[in-house]
C-alpha cells in the first residue's frame, strides 16, 4: 500500500577533522574530505571530557594541499548557545579548541 505522506530521512557521514580556528559565528576546520558549499550538518567536538555540538553550514571549502581541505563553517542558530553547544564551550575553553579532534556529521 503506497502512502502519500513523505517520510523525512537523514544521511550521516563521519569525517575526522581538525579545528584550525573558532569564533562566535563559526569555525575553520581541516579535513581530508571535500565538503560541498551549502551542506548543512552537525559538528561534534570534544573538549577534554566534554562533548559539544552545533548545527553548521559549509560556507567555503578550499584545497590547501594534495589531500587536505580547509572548510569554513557557519554556526546555525537552531538552538540558543546553552551548555552542550560549541558556542558556549568555546567561550569557556578557547585555549583547548585549536588542538581538538572533531567529527563532522552530515
Amino acid at each position: 500500500m503506497k502512502s502519500d505522506r513523505s517520510i523525512p530521512a537523514v544521511l550521516m557521514r563521519e569525517h575526522l577533522t581538525r579545528v584550525v580556528d573558532i569564533s562566535r559565528s563559526g569555525c575553520l576546520i581541516e579535513s581530508r574530505n571535500r565538503m560541498q558549499v551549502g551542506t548543512v550538518g552537525r559538528l561534534r567536538l570534544r573538549l577534554g571530557a566534554e562533548e559539544c555540538h552545533d548545527d553548521v553550514e559549509v560556507v567555503r571549502c578550499e584545497s590547501v594541499g594534495d589531500t587536505v581541505y580547509q572548510i569554513g563553517l557557519r554556526f546555525l542558530w537552531t538552538t540558543p548557545p546553552l551548555a552542550g553547544t560549541i558556542r558556549e564551550a568555546a567561550a569557556r575553553h578557547v585555549e583547548d579548541v585549536n588542538t581538538s579532534r572533531t567529527v563532522w556529521l552530515m
